[in-house]
């Protein structure tokens, strides 16, 4: 399939008066990867990995990501890594495999979700040099991402690779929309980031691939948002709501930029408009039913299906949208149980891991992988088996971690999440 970077008009974020696009008109595969902090992106590792030995990854056309699926995603636009291609236009076999992704992706990964990234962002706030700084935790944790992953330290407009268009989000406050972080792969020659409201811009030198991932994450009250000064930006293109001028300054004057999962957890909107097919890997929280017998705990529930019903009717949404051929493609998730893989008992306590950006153990990270393969090799050979170009033999990743007991143990104290958190 050619490869074709994205368009202001690929956001989905468009005025009501936007014109739906017809089949004939959607191209390639988009994969999307959600929010839910570390756990969710050790759960797209897996299913990546497996993507990838099918020859399914090597045919995305873009890689569009959330808060903990952003982490994921930016490190699939290493520049080391080797893409097939022209993406898979007219190749089968070996030659649709990815190159490189253990070194790039899954042992940085690795690394990184062993450590504890989120208190030390959270008390650096108590340094009196950044008082002043409103977003400092959230620039803290910019900071302890290049760290960890040297190279996000580049700039975003830097870095173009021969791979997907990779597209991270952030929620725009003011207007409670998609902000996007598109690479110089979405948009030649310098990237773009922006929204639909305030307009587009090549992103500054400033704006390092290690900030567009910690926006992407800053999820509120922990984190407050990152904030950029709009007027100087330079963005065009934007439509305005019913503001007068001035409220529209105030708004451009700082730019605030939360977790992209707060508006789109599944990350769909860069995608939906005009790709052929879609595929959504969800590591976000799962909502089970439950009964509540204080106000305390029913008024977090209905704050809880507040937050939820948006992914939910996405999802709705994307399912008929696949039933009337709209699209092919097919969603997979944390809950997911599968025939090959871990007993529905199991997936329960898989499912009930915290969503943070605490450290994880090595147990901990080998179940989510794990997980992750087995779940989306399953899903996408029965639902798109189109998109398989090779016939990979299943190999789960960690066999340690194979037996129901040893996960049991493994999981023991997963859910829970401790203050100052884990070392």
């Amino acid at each position: 399939m050619p490869k074709v970077g994205i368009t202001q008009q690929d956001q989905a974020s468009q005025p009501a008066t936007a014109t739906p696009v017809t089949n004939s008109r959607r191209v390639g595969v988009g994969l999307c990867l959600s929010g839910g902090g570390f756990r969710a992106a050790l759960f797209h590792l897996g299913a990546v990995r497996r993507l990838n030995e099918l020859g399914v990854l090597g045919q995305v056309r873009t890689i569009s990501a959330v808060s903990g699926g952003s982490i994921t995603a930016n490190l699939l636009a290493d520049p080391r890594l080797v893409w097939p291609a022209e993406h898979g236009a007219s190749l089968a076999g070996a030659d649709l495999v990815v190159q490189g992704f253990e070194e790039c992706v899954a042992e940085p990964l690795r690394r990184l979700t062993a450590r504890n990234v989120r208190t030390p962002a959270l008390l650096s706030k108590l340094w009196p040099s950044r008082w002043h700084m409103p977003d400092s935790a959230v620039r803290a944790l910019a900071d302890a991402y290049v760290d960890a992953v040297p190279w996000w330290s580049k700039p975003l407009r830097d870095n173009e690779t021969g791979g997907p268009a990779i597209v991270l989000g952030a929620t725009e406050v003011a207007y409670g929309v998609d902000w996007t972080f598109a690479d110089p792969t979405a948009q030649r020659p310098n990237g773009r980031m922006g929204d639909y409201r305030l307009g587009y811009a090549a992103p500054p030198s400033s704006v390092r691939l290690a900030d567009a991932v910690a926006a992407s994450c800053a999820f509120p009250p922990f984190f407050a948002p990152l904030t950029l000064p709009g007027a100087d930006l330079g963005l065009t293109g934007g439509h305005p709501d019913h503001e007068t001028p001035e409220q529209r300054a105030a708004i451009l004057e700082q730019i605030r930029l939360a977790d992209g999962g707060v508006y789109d957890n599944l990350g769909l909107e860069p995608v939906w408009r005009n790709h052929a097919t879609v595929l959504v890997s969800d590591g976000g929280a799962v909502f089970r039913a439950r009964a509540e017998r204080t106000v305390w705990g029913r008024l977090l529930r209905i704050l809880g299906v507040a937050t939820g019903g948006g992914t939910s009717v996405r999802l709705r949404w994307l399912h008929a949208s696949f039933a009337r051929d709209v699209m092919s493609g097919s969603t997979w998730g944390l809950d997911t149980v599968v025939p090959q893989g871990y007993p529905a008992p199991v997936v329960e306590l898989i499912d009930a891991v915290r969503t943070d950006l605490d450290a994880f153990t090595r147990d901990e990270q080998r179940v989510l992988e794990r997980h992750g393969y087995l779940v989306a090799d399953h899903v996408v050979r029965q639902y798109v088996p189109s998109a398989v170009r090779i016939d990979a033999p299943l190999d789960p990743p960690h066999p340690r971690v194979a037996d129901p007991d040893v996960v049991r143990r493994a999981l023991r104290g997963s859910a829970r999440r401790a203050l100052l958190g884990r070392w």
